[in-house]
C-alpha cells in the first residue's frame, strides 16, 4: 500500500488530480519527456511566495538534490526511491500545512505540487520510480521561473 498522508489526498483531490496533467508543451531529454506545466505568471511577473513555501520547495529540492547523480545515472536502486518519497511528502505536508499565499498564487503553485504529488507516487510504488524522480525535477524546474524564490537555481 502506497503511504500518503490525509493532506496529500486533499490536495490531489482538490487538484481534481486523477490522471495525467495537461501539459503546455514538452522537450525530451534522455528519452523522457520534460514536462512544461500550464502556469502563468502574475501580469509579466514572478510570484510572491512567503516563507513556509520557501523552506517547503527549497526541502523538496534538497531531497533530490541530494540523489541527483544517483538519479541521473540511473544507479538508485529502485527500493531506495520510497525513503525519498517518504522526506518529499514531508516537505509537502509542511507546505499544506503552513503556506498562505494569495488565492491567485496558491493556484499556481498547486499546478506545481500536483506535479511533485503524482512523481512522488511513482517513487513510492510506481512502476518507474525514477520517472518519477524526474518528474518531480521537471515541476521544480518549472517552479523557479514562475516563482519568486531567492538563490532558486534549476536542477541540471
Amino acid at each position: 500500500m502506497k503511504r500518503t498522508t490525509l493532506l496529500s489526498i486533499t490536495l490531489a483531490a482538490a487538484l481534481g488530480l486523477t490522471g495525467p496533467f495537461a501539459l503546455a508543451g514538452t522537450t525530451g531529454h534522455e528519452g523522457h519527456a520534460a514536462a512544461t506545466l500550464a502556469l502563468s505568471l502574475n501580469n509579466g511577473a514572478k510570484w510572491q511566495g512567503d516563507a513556509s513555501m520557501i523552506q517547503g520547495m527549497a526541502g523538496i529540492r534538497a531531497v533530490i538534490e541530494r540523489n541527483k547523480e544517483a538519479i541521473h545515472q540511473n544507479t538508485l536502486a529502485a527500493a531506495d526511491y520510497k525513503p525519498l518519497a517518504a522526506e518529499v511528502q514531508g516537505q509537502v505536508d509542511y507546505l499544506v500545512q503552513n503556506c498562505k499565499l494569495s488565492p491567485e498564487a496558491d493556484a499556481q503553485l498547486h499546478v506545481v505540487l500536483g506535479q511533485v504529488l503524482e512523481g512522488m507516487a511513482e517513487m513510492d510504488g510506481g512502476a518507474d520510480p525514477r520517472a518519477g524522480a524526474i518528474r518531480i525535477v521537471e515541476a521544480l524546474n518549472v517552479y523557479g521561473n514562475y516563482f519568486d524564490h531567492p538563490g532558486w537555481t534549476a536542477i541540471e
